[in-house]
Formats: C-alpha cells, sequence, structure tokens
C-alpha cells in the first residue's frame, strides 16, 4: 500500500506547478515556460522521491521548504514576467493551497483507517477539480488584477505567507501519529481560517481594482466635462455680446460695405459652429456628457438620433449618471466605427417616469450575432481598456437597485438601463444598525458569562461590576425558584464557594450542611 502513498505524492508535486502555472504570467514563451517549468517539476521531484526512499516520508515534510519551496521559487521567479509583491504572493498563495490540500486528504485518510486508499484517490480527485475552478473562474479575474493593479500586493504577500509558514508548523506528515484533541483543534482552525482569508483578500483586491477603473473613468469623464462647460460658457459670452455683433453689421450695411458684413458673418458662424449643442435638456450634467460624446460621434460619421425627457434635477448623482452615458455611447461609437457609413446610426433614449425612474435606452447597429455570458454581458475579446464599461453601468444599476439589460434584436444591439430612486425610509433602517449590533453584543455577553462559570464567578468579585454580572448570572435566578427562595441566596454562596474562589465559606459548616450541598451538586441541582 506504500506504492499509493508514493504515487499520490508524485501526483501532488506535479499539479502543485499546474496550479502554479494557471495563474502565473510568463516573461518568455509559454512553449519556452513550459519546457523549462516541465524540467525544473521533473528534477524537483525525482529527487524527493530518492529522498523519500532513502530517509522515509515523514522527512519530507520537514525538508519540503528545502527541497521544494525553495527550488521552485527561484524556478518560477526567473520566468516570471512580474518580479514584485505579484509574484511573492502568487506563490504564497499556490504554495499554501497545494499544501492545504495534502493536508486536508491526510486526515480523511487517517479518518478511513489510514490505508493511503482514500489518500490517493481524493488527491486524484481533488487536484484536478480545483485546477478546473481556477481556470474557469479565477484566471481571468486575476489576470485583470495582476495587470491593473500594481501596488498593494505586498501586505497581502504578508498574510499568505504567514498561513504558509503556519501549514508547514502545524502539518502532520502522512505517516506520523495523530497530536491530541487541542493539536488538532489548532490545526482546524489553521486549516478554516486559510481559505476564508484568502477570500477575503480577493475581494479586497478586486473592489481595489474597480475603484481604480471607476476614478480613472472619471478622471477622463471630468476632463470632457470641464471642457463641455467651458464651451457653454463661451456661448453664453457669444449670447451677451450678440448685440454688438448685430450693431457693427448694422454699421457695415449703412456704409454699403456687403462684402465687409458677409466676411464679418462668416467669422462669426465659424465662432459659433464648435459650441453648437446638438442635444438639449434641462439637466446641465447630462447636457455636457450629451455634448462631448455626440461630437464624438460625428466625427465618427454617427447620426445621433435623441430622445430626452429630464427635468433639471434629478435624484441620482451626476457622476453616476457620467458613467452610464459615457460607456453606453462610447461602445456604440465604437461599434460603428465598423460599419458602413450609411449604416452608423444610433438612438438615444431618456426619461425620467413619474414615479421617479430614470430609463436609459442605447441602440445601435450590430450586423454579427452577439452572444452573452452568464452575468448577461457580451462576450468580447478582453483587451487593455476594454470589457470594463458594461461592468461598471451593471454596477451603477445594482447601485439603485435598478435593472440592467443588454440583448441583440435583429442586427440592433440594445442596451436598457432603470434606476430606481433612493427611498427615503432606507436612511432611518440604518439607523437601527448600531442598536441591532448592540442587542446581539448583550446576547453574546449574557452567553460567554453562561457558559463559562469560572469567569462568571471571577468577575462577581470586582467591585461594582460583580453587581451587574450576577444580574446576568442565570444561576441567581434558577435557585431563587426553588420553594425555600428565603435561603436560595444563601445555599448559592455556599454551593459556589465549595470549588470557587469561595472556598472558604463552606469551611464554618457542620459535615450534614457540606453534605446536602455537595448531594445538590452531583444531583445538578
Amino acid at each position: 500500500m506504500t506504492l499509493l502513498r508514493d504515487i499520490s505524492f508524485l501526483w501532488s508535486m506535479l499539479h502543485i506547478a499546474a496550479l502554479y502555472l494557471l495563474l502565473f504570467t510568463p516573461r518568455c514563451s509559454w512553449r519556452t515556460t513550459l519546457i523549462c517549468s516541465c524540467a525544473g517539476i521533473g528534477t524537483l521531484t525525482v529527487i524527493n522521491m530518492l529522498l523519500m526512499a532513502r530517509q522515509g516520508p515523514a522527512s519530507i515534510m520537514h525538508l519540503a521548504f528545502f527541497t521544494c519551496t525553495l527550488p521552485s521559487f527561484l524556478l518560477f521567479f526567473l520566468l516570471s514576467k512580474h518580479r514584485d509583491g505579484r509574484f511573492f504572493f502568487l506563490f504564497c498563495l499556490m504554495d499554501t493551497m497545494s499544501f492545504w490540500l495534502m493536508q486536508v486528504t491526510n486526515f480523511m485518510d487517517r479518518m478511513a483507517g489510514g490505508t493511503y486508499v482514500v489518500l490517493f484517490l481524493s488527491r486524484l480527485v481533488l487536484f484536478p477539480v480545483v485546477e478546473f475552478l481556477l481556470w474557469r473562474y479565477l484566471r481571468r479575474p486575476y489576470l485583470e488584477l495582476q495587470e491593473k493593479l500594481k501596488k498593494g500586493w505586498w501586505l497581502f504577500t504578508g498574510v499568505g505567507g504567514t498561513y504558509y509558514l503556519l501549514l508547514i508548523v502545524t502539518a502532520v506528515p502522512v505517516d506520523d501519529p495523530l497530536p491530541d484533541a487541542a493539536g488538532l483543534l489548532q490545526i482546524a482552525l489553521v486549516m478554516l481560517l486559510m481559505p476564508l482569508t484568502y477570500l477575503t483578500i480577493f475581494h479586497s483586491l478586486w473592489r481595489q481594482m474597480r475603484m481604480y477603473e471607476n476614478s480613472r473613468q472619471m478622471e477622463l469623464q471630468q476632463r470632457d466635462y470641464n471642457a463641455v462647460c467651458q464651451k457653454m460658457e463661451l456661448t453664453q459670452i457669444y449670447r451677451h455680446d450678440m448685440r454688438h455683433h448685430l450693431a457693427a453689421l448694422d454699421e457695415l450695411l449703412q456704409q454699403g460695405n456687403s462684402d465687409g458684413a458677409l466676411q464679418y458673418v462668416r467669422t462669426l458662424n465659424g465662432g459659433l459652429e464648435s459650441l453648437v449643442h446638438p442635444a438639449e435638456c434641462a439637466n446641465s450634467a447630462v447636457n455636457a456628457i450629451l455634448t462631448a460624446y455626440i461630437a464624438q460621434a460625428a466625427d465618427a460619421g454617427c447620426s445621433v438620433d435623441t430622445k430626452i425627457n429630464l427635468p433639471e434635477k434629478l435624484p441620482f448623482e451626476e457622476t453616476d449618471l457620467c458613467v452610464i452615458l459615457a460607456n453606453s455611447l462610447e461602445n456604440a461609437i465604437h461599434a460603428c466605427r465598423d460599419l458602413p457609413e450609411e449604416q452608423r446610426r444610433i438612438r438615444l433614449e431618456m426619461e425620467l417616469t413619474e414615479n421617479g425612474r430614470l430609463i436609459v435606452s442605447v441602440e445601435n447597429p450590430c450586423p454579427r450575432q452577439v452572444f452573452f455570458d452568464s452575468n448577461g454581458l457580451p462576450v468580447v475579446s478582453k483587451r487593455e481598456n476594454h470589457g470594463l464599461g458594461l461592468p461598471s453601468i451593471r454596477t451603477i444599476a445594482d447601485k439603485y437597485g435598478g435593472l440592467f439589460r443588454c440583448q441583440w434584436d435583429t442586427g440592433w444591439f440594445v442596451l436598457r438601463v432603470v434606476l430606481i430612486p433612493p427611498e427615503p425610509a432606507r436612511a432611518a433602517v440604518r439607523r437601527t444598525g448600531p442598536l441591532t449590533y448592540g442587542i446581539l453584543a448583550l446576547l453574546l455577553c449574557l452567553i460567554l458569562l453562561n457558559c463559562f462559570p469560572p469567569l462568571t464567578n471571577a468577575l462577581e468579585e470586582i467591585p461594582v461590576l460583580g453587581a451587574v454580572v450576577r444580574v446576568a448570572d442565570l444561576r441567581t435566578y434558577t435557585l431563587a425558584w426553588r420553594d425555600d427562595a428565603g435561603g436560595a441566596g444563601e445555599d448559592r454562596e455556599q454551593y459556589r464557594g465549595t470549588d470557587g474562589p469561595h472556598a472558604g465559606i463552606s469551611s464554618g459548616l457542620d459535615a450534614e450542611t457540606r453534605r446536602d450541598i455537595s448531594t445538590r451538586r452531583d444531583a445538578g441541582v
């Protein structure tokens, strides 16, 4: 049966490298990377198998850091594109995950009798399953994280390295006896905290990347917004100065200088053309964004049909509206650039309903059928600064509890967003949060005080605090319900004094009373 143990170890060694390569970003071509990885990991596997055959399998767990971790670290460091905190975090993540799987399968085999059959079968199944899950759900967002975020990795590397060392220290080799109950509890806690911690780290990194992308888009949109605002200010200046221009034209015509008047009109018209607003609405922020992107559409040869019905004030943040309009119109303009000029047409509708809901609809021609993933987003090629606009729009729709939908309908790509205004009642619900937390904390204190009698007894000896603790101690009321309620408090003190800090109280009691207290205690009274 030891053959199964050795094969399972070999299988684990090979899949540690496979797990790492799934999230790895090489500096060379993948062909060169795979050849070097297979050669290096194969050499390490042979060396570890020889050591295990000579010194026993238990020695591998103690020497794994020097025979597996350090050599593989140097190998992948030379092959890695990133040689900063991103590389160290990925290395700690993969090694920690692999040792975690090996320890889980080890304990599963111990529970089944230690025949190595469960050890072999569980590793044979678990490692490919984990690799599939990483490839299916984690690989693409993690590679995106590596490219977008270049800072903040060292802190998470320290957390991952600490858990890796904890697993190495608390690991139980395959043929070593299991520790006592306290040791098993420590191992279980370390193994439970490891996946929870990494899930928290990934969630934090993903939110950090989204915040970075949103801030970058907001900077670009703020720049466009400022440019449009400057044009609007110039428009107001032109309108204010229009009477002066008319007076100049009148003077030229009275002098009979028609050529000068014509030239003056052409000059004035050229200055006004750059300030024409193709879409008008009462809301200045929406109008500014529409002006900027409709001008971009005109430069790309796209006509934009608008139908906008918005008041001056909207129950939504202007920055969120800018993100929705900017991303949706930008995607539509990019899609129209690949079409013949006669097909470049965009439809935009915006309306605020009577119940305060904002409906945004953007349509653009799309001859090729579009396929959508499980999240309702179109499947597009992943390239730089592409494929991030629609997730941002969906995030804003979720923020307001609204709706987000993309669909392809007979040669048209349709994007519809519905935003629901925040309800005033939500603020009142949030104000009840501290009260809820206070009640939960009070219940937790009650549970702790009544589950640990020695702690309760010690706290009751503290002045002032002891009176409060006695109120929360359920033993106070349990003995008071007996028929002899008058002596309940005294009996309780005598009962607690037999094995607590009040042991001296029972010293003055006669033998019959002590036997009665002992009988009550043994009976659970």
